[in-house]
């Protein structure tokens, strides 16, 4: 099979496997899946909101200890990851609080040739249960602009 034929089969397959997704379930991966995320996009963003998620732990009730927060930072293949979008690993672990417009930063660096509706994408988040309070969070501060 040829690599024209090859790419249109999997296009018609990976439409079949949405009809299959219940995005009611799994709303950030039908997201994922309509705006063609690449898995080291997902993956950079993961880790970004797993940083911020620590960032608000953290401030809210000191639990989180500095040697986790060191060895991740220490972690090469989490550097290699975020170095390929521009990300600092020391940026996203900085002491302060996470807020919107930083995510939205790192948006633009992880997608940047794609139009990302941050609102919608953290609503999906939220929705699969994934960060749900980082992404209530951010979507408070997003009312408050």
């Amino acid at each position: 099979m040829n690599i024209e034929k090859e790419i249109v089969q999997l296009k018609y397959q990976i439409k079949l496997l949405k009809f299959m997704v219940n995005e009611d379930d799994f709303p950030f991966f039908m997201y994922a899946l309509d705006h063609d995320f690449e898995e080291s996009q997902v993956n950079a963003l993961l880790k970004v909101l797993s940083a911020f998620k620590y960032r608000l732990n953290k401030a809210k009730d000191n639990t989180y200890g500095n040697s986790f927060h060191e060895s991740i930072k220490e972690d090469e293949s989490l550097k290699l990851l975020l170095k390929t979008y521009q990300i600092e690993v020391h940026d996203i672990y900085k002491n302060a609080l996470p807020n919107i417009a930083e995510f939205r930063d790192y948006l633009n660096s992880i997608f940047a040739d794609k139009e990302i509706n941050s609102k919608h994408l953290l609503m999906s988040l939220k929705k699969q249960s994934i960060h749900k309070n980082l992404c209530e969070d951010l979507l408070n501060q997003l009312e408050e602009l």
